[in-house]
């Protein structure tokens, strides 16, 4: 088993046709390392790119903000993060995110318990050209 990762190391999600971020990695969680408290990984979301607002119906998650700026929505409050900062996102909060600086936005996301990290895989499986995932509300993602 892994217990030391590297940034590019882990699951690699990746998306064709949607508009969100690319490059999703999970690095911990049940089907990886048998983690049964949490799951982690990292995202690399492009200038101007973001997250939808969206909430989490059974899990926590905090966003450690490794590199880059952006503006965070949480429970309709907007809040300017840089580099160094983290978002705590309690369950049942909507919460979404853009990138407003002039670099790639990387950033370490974890949730507790583990499980959301499923519909990371699940969307790289969706049929964009149906748009299945425009149509998903807030409490489905």
């Amino acid at each position: 088993m892994t217990y030391v990762f590297d940034w590019d190391d882990g699951e690699k999600i990746e998306m064709v046709g949607i508009e969100l971020p690319r490059g999703w990695r999970i690095l911990i969680d049940p089907r990886n390392t048998n983690s049964r408290m949490l799951s982690m990984g990292n995202q690399d979301i492009p200038v101007g790119g973001g997250i939808p607002v969206h909430l989490h119906e059974k899990e926590e998650e905090i966003l450690f903000f490794h590199e880059g700026e952006a503006e965070v929505q949480v429970d309709g409050e907007v809040y300017q993060v840089k580099a160094g900062m983290t978002a705590f996102l309690p369950v049942g909060v909507e919460h979404g995110l853009r990138n407003t600086g002039d670099v790639p936005l990387k950033l370490l996301w974890f949730f507790s318990p583990p499980g959301y990290e499923e519909i990371f895989r699940h969307m790289a499986d969706i049929d964009t050209d149906h748009g299945k995932y425009e149509e998903l509300h807030p409490r489905e993602m």
